[in-house]
C-alpha cells in the first residue's frame, strides 16, 4: 500500500519508527490552493498496514488532519487515535470516514476519499498544462 501523510500532522514532526526505510518521496503541496505543506509518501507491506496506520494514528495532532494509506481496492484513513477502514466504492465506509474527520475539524474539501483512489490530492489546484488541453 501507499501512505500519504503531512510532514507538519506528526506530533514532534517525525514517523513512528516502524516507518524506517519505507519512505519513497517528499514534496511541497498546497492544502486548500493557500497553505504550504509537505507530503512524505512512503510504500507499506499490506500485511502491516493496519498495524502501521494505527502507528500512525497515535501521532497525529489531534485537530485538522488524517493520514491514509490506499491501494486498488481499499483505503485505511488515520485520524488522531482512530483508524477507519474503507473498501473502493462503499460510500457508507466513506461517509463515516468524513462524520470522524469532522469530529477533529478536517473540512468536507479535504476529505474527498472517493476521489482519492484516482487522484492523489483532489484538492490541488487545477494544472495550467491540464487546462490547455
Amino acid at each position: 500500500m501507499r501512505a500519504v501523510v503531512i510532514t507538519e500532522s506528526l506530533t514532534g514532526g517525525e514517523l513512528p519508527a516502524a516507518f524506517f526505510g519505507m519512505e519513497d518521496r517528499r514534496y511541497p503541496h498546497l492544502l486548500d490552493e493557500r497553505t504550504p505543506i509537505e507530503i512524505t509518501e512512503l510504500t507499506v507491506p499490506a500485511d502491516q498496514a493496519p498495524a502501521l496506520a494505527l502507528a500512525l494514528s497515535a501521532v497525529l495532532k489531534p485537530r485538522l488532519y488524517y493520514a491514509h494509506l490506499i491501494d486498488e481496492t481499499r483505503m485505511l484513513v488515520a485520524f488522531p487515535h482512530t483508524v477507519v477502514d474503507l473498501p473502493r466504492g462503499n460510500e457508507e465506509a466513506i461517509a463515516h470516514a468524513q462524520a470522524v474527520g469532522a469530529l477533529v475539524g478536517i473540512p468536507d474539501g479535504q476529505m474527498r476519499f472517493a476521489e482519492m483512489w484516482d487522484t492523489d490530492h483532489p484538492d490541488a489546484p487545477a494544472q495550467p498544462e491540464a487546462d490547455a488541453r
